[in-house]
């Protein structure tokens, strides 16, 4: 009896470790589609500013319709801004994504990535 109570310990300890794992990787993935969701609407902000300084989150939801949920929204931060290039970042629990211009891939880490 013992030993079936010390295999069920552990198979859940196995099982909420999965849990745990899955959802920091589904967090880590929303916090990306995020950064690609803004990617039209950054684009369009640049051609139409020809660049992307004064680029902030409030003026892409005004004038382009940027729809982020209300945790995304909170953490939107856009920095470094200038005719060339921009840093965007979101946070979703505790996975940062961020794009360092319009060129850049979308990077991932457990701390914040944009200065």
């Amino acid at each position: 009896m013992a030993a079936i109570v010390v295999f069920a310990i552990i198979v859940a300890g196995i099982a909420v470790n999965n849990a745990r794992s899955a959802m920091q990787s589904a967090r880590q993935d929303a916090a990306a589609a995020e950064i690609r969701i803004l990617d039209p609407l950054v684009a369009a902000y640049g051609l139409d500013h020809s660049g992307y300084g004064g680029m902030t989150g409030s003026a892409l939801e005004r004038d382009y319709g940027a729809r982020l949920d209300g945790a995304a929204k909170s953490t939107l931060e856009i920095t470094a801004t200038n005719a060339n290039s921009y840093c965007i970042q979101i946070r979703d629990g505790a996975w940062y994504a961020a794009r360092r211009g319009p060129s850049a891939p979308i990077e991932t880490s457990q701390q914040a990535i944009c200065p």
